[in-house]
């Protein structure tokens, strides 16, 4: 009977009041959607303030004391690997020390010192020629221009003693040549 009542009471209701009811729903609709964001917004506001102050204020010493443990750790691990390394260099310092022994021996061929010495020789007596002749140019030029004795006597004293040292270079070299054909079997 209610029911009945109702929808007579709403088709007797005229178009204008039947458009205030549902504006007032409406409203009331919005205010309860509206109240209800605002609890929750507020909620979830609190929640993250709560994370926010649980991330800054305890959660500092146990991650210091894992990290200290964690840099403990690796020093550990840096001491092993420098000392590994300083063994390899070692070890590769004596190798390459034995190799270069090896490497360094001294074999004469006398053979090839005899070459060398024959080498030598020519080079010392070349070098000797354009001694000589660097001397006689110089003396040629200082009989063309008058007043040059002074400055010819002056380059003519290097010049004989490069001679003498070049003269006696080639003499060691000779013997030296001499000497390793003698050892020859």
């Amino acid at each position: 009977m209610n029911s009945s009542v109702q929808q007579e009471a709403a088709s007797e209701l005229s178009e204008e009041e039947r458009l205030q009811l549902l504006t007032r729903a409406g409203r009331r609709n919005r205010l309860f959607i509206l109240a209800l964001a605002g609890v929750l917004g507020s909620l979830m506001l609190l929640s993250l303030g709560f994370n926010v102050y649980g991330l800054l204020s305890a959660g500092d010493a146990p991650r210091i004391e894992a990290l200290e443990q964690q840099v403990l750790k690796l020093q550990a691990q840096l001491n092993t690997q420098q000392q590994a390394l300083q063994h390899q260099e070692e070890l590769l310092a004596s190798q390459q020390a034995n190799q270069l022994t090896g490497l360094l021996q001294r074999v004469e061929n006398p053979d090839s010192v005899a070459e060398v010495s024959l080498v030598l020789q020519a080079q010392e007596k070349d070098f000797q020629l354009v001694l000589q002749a660097l001397k006689t140019g110089m003396a040629d030029l200082a009989n063309m221009l008058p007043g040059s004795r002074s400055w010819l006597n002056l380059y003519n004293e290097p010049l004989d003693r490069a001679l003498l040292n070049s003269r006696a270079r080639r003499e060691a070299i000779q013997a030296w040549g001499e000497k390793a054909a003698q050892r020859q079997p």
